[in-house]
């Protein structure tokens, strides 16, 4: 096992050095040591740290600096799937072995944010009740990367495997997405809201893995009343630990010691001037950054 090394959280806690596209992180660096298992269908420590890494890289918004990473990490085909009255965006990449589908989730853009706040529960085809924004940003793309994904499986290996990703809004996205395409090897979702009643859910395929970072306000949404969670819960609690079982009263003492550290670490940066730091933990913990550090640094950990 070659010297693993941990990855070190953000210093700059400002909302642009959290949520703006990163084009200066180093991508799948250790890609070549940590091959992906394409193959598992239980939970795989590296798969996620994998799949977080390609949600961080769907915010790049350079098809170039997008490819060439995923190119490096031995994923020479890439296709991207965009419309422009919806705003959806998404790139599936592909080998011989395996492909990742993998969603951009919610910008500072308009057409994100009414996508967001379409919440009215609508029926879906498939099965249940749906976020009414969520199915029509999906709609928009799903027919073209529908077709494509039927091409690169067809001509490729007969046992090619098809993985679902995306943070916030693309999360959402990544699980009405394997949902419809009814063969995915494997979901694992980072951040998302909740996108359908207790129905769909119950269709969306058994192999799917939710992270929620400690007070991520995003996971809450939309609230509970008709609203479910689907796949199973990977929480991150306030120390950067992934569990996957854990208590209601487990996570909600993390979720107050993160609330009470969060707000010693803003007090801190004011008293050094330092005005910029989101303040809210809630939307902190949101950060893509923080999904990818957590899980590289508790996979080299389960790994040593």
């Amino acid at each position: 096992m070659p010297d693993l090394n941990p990855k070190q959280l953000p210093t700059d806690l400002s909302f642009k050095a959290l949520f703006c596209a990163n084009d200066r992180y180093d991508y799948f660096a250790d890609a070549a040591s940590q091959p992906f298992q394409f193959a598992a269908d239980t939970y795989q420590s590296v798969n996620a740290w994998w799949l977080a890494e390609a949600s961080l890289l769907a915010y790049v918004q350079q098809h170039d600096f997008v490819r060439h990473k995923l190119a490096d990490a031995g994923l020479p085909y890439c296709e991207f799937f965009e419309h422009e009255k919806s705003g959806t965006q998404a790139f599936v990449a592909h080998n011989s072995d395996f492909v990742i589908v993998c969603f951009r989730g919610t910008e500072m853009d308009r057409r994100d944010i009414l996508t967001d706040l379409k919440i009215r529960l609508v029926n879906n085809s498939y099965g249940g009740k749906v976020h009414q924004g969520f199915k029509q940003a999906l709609d928009s793309v799903w027919e073209d990367m529908y077709d494509y994904l039927d091409i690169i499986t067809d001509f490729g290996s007969s046992k090619i495997k098809v993985w679902f990703t995306g943070h916030s809004l693309g999360g959402a996205l990544a699980t009405l997405a394997a949902a419809r395409y009814a063969k995915p090897q494997g979901i694992y979702t980072m951040a998302s809201p909740r996108c359908g009643d207790k129905q769909f859910c119950n269709l969306v395929p058994k192999n799917h893995w939710r992270f929620v970072h400690n007070n991520d306000v995003v996971c809450m949404l939309p609230p509970a009343i008709a609203y479910r969670h689907a796949g199973h819960l990977v929480h991150i609690d306030d120390q950067g630990h992934v569990l996957q079982k854990t208590g209601f009263w487990k996570r909600l003492s993390t979720m107050l010691r993160g609330h009470y550290r969060h707000m010693g670490t803003i007090y801190n940066c004011w008293k050094q001037g330092d005005f910029s730091a989101v303040p809210l933990d809630n939307i902190a913990d949101h950060a893509p950054i923080y999904y990818v550090v957590h899980i590289w640094n508790s996979h080299i950990r389960q790994s040593q």
